[in-house]
């Protein structure tokens, strides 16, 4: 059964060398689409655990929850997303060592910093859920930041081969890439965006420049990145998902106090 959850494409397309990811028996398009989000979707229940055990372990001293943030933030950069922050840095940076460096730093403290300013905000009064369905919509507003962002970023690596097609020497990706056509991608954009709208729901109407800035960094930022790289692959992929997930975490934190301005 670990060889058979090893082997199936979503799992390799996140944390498989190239040389495996390129293995023949990879080329099925299947699912994987579904593979791709339920995998950001247990990552995103993922950190939300490693967000609470910080809370609960380290505690919030100063009022700012600066070690869970950092918990989460390894957790993205050299844990689940490793092989995504790699590949964002080298596309933006290509050889050099020193940009690779001082990109990479900067790539951390954007993410550390982002959660730290994002709150739980229990006390904001919204719509009462029916009780069958409270479990969808986490009390604790920083929950729901966290798993809302594997899934836009999964999101991204749908629509994006809508755009740049794979290289035809690329049969791996191109494989992965057939799995889910521009319906898919447009639905589970739809689903996505309800699901946003509703998780911030107790903001005003700029909450809508949160999957606002998701939507551009995945169709443009991802764009961009594959201009800068020279072709589309699974490193452009891994980055624009991460890019993703940048994005719509500033947005989130920059509405955070937007009931103060």
């Amino acid at each position: 059964m670990l060889q058979r959850f090893t082997n199936h494409p979503a799992v390799r397309f996140y944390f498989a060398g190239d040389e495996r990811f390129a293995e023949a028996s990879l080329l099925r398009p299947g699912r994987t689409w579904i593979g791709l989000l339920l995998i950001g979707f247990l990552w995103g229940l993922a950190s939300i655990g490693l967000w609470q055990g910080g809370r609960w372990l380290f505690g919030p001293s100063t009022g700012l929850c600066f070690l869970p943030s950092l918990l989460v933030a390894a957790g993205v950069l050299l844990g689940m997303y490793r092989r995504g922050a790699a590949a964002l840095v080298r596309v933006l940076c290509g050889d050099q060592a020193v940009g690779c460096a001082l990109t990479a730093c900067f790539l951390a403290l954007l993410w550390a910093g982002g959660l730290v300013e994002l709150r739980p905000g229990y006390y904001l009064q919204e719509q009462a859920l029916p009780n069958w369905l409270a479990w969808v919509r986490p009390e604790s507003k920083i929950d729901r930041v966290l798993l809302l962002m594997p899934l836009w970023g999964a999101w991204s690596m749908l629509i994006l081969p809508q755009f740049h097609r794979p290289g035809a020497s690329d049969a791996a990706l191109q494989a992965v890439a057939r799995g889910g056509g521009p319906l898919t991608a447009a639905l589970v954009m739809g689903a996505l965006l309800a699901c946003t709208i509703g998780y911030f729901a107790y903001l005003p109407w700029t909450q809508l420049t949160i999957p606002a800035a998701a939507i551009l960094a995945a169709v443009g930022g991802g764009q961009l990145l594959v201009k800068r790289n020279g072709a589309m692959d699974r490193n452009v992929l891994l980055a624009t998902n991460l890019l993703t997930q940048l994005a719509l975490l500033l947005a989130a934190a920059a509405n955070g106090n937007v009931r103060q301005w």
